[in-house]
């Protein structure tokens, strides 16, 4: 299997918001981009701690083909949670 290099990378910061607490939660997450295979978009998240939304993963990770649809499926994972994101 052949090895594909990182071509981008960014840090980026993830905030959802809990519609019935006005609560923010938050995700430090790392970005990359591949120059090649099935789904080079990868997306590493990590929970930054907040002390009332303790039932959050504290890592969660998306691979996708797009840029675009790393993020759909970020909705999608904060929805399941009641969450709605804000970035």
């Amino acid at each position: 299997m052949p090895k594909y290099k990182v071509i981008y990378e960014s840090t980026e910061a993830i905030y959802g918001i809990v519609p019935k607490a006005y609560d923010c939660v938050h995700y430090s997450s790392i970005l990359s981009v591949k120059d090649g295979g099935k789904k080079p978009v990868f997306l590493e998240m990590t929970f930054v701690p907040h002390p009332f939304m303790c039932n959050m993963p504290e890592k969660h990770s998306i691979k996708a083909e797009s840029i675009t649809d790393v993020y759909a499926e970020v909705v999608n994972f904060f929805s399941s949670y009641g969450i709605e994101f804000r970035n």
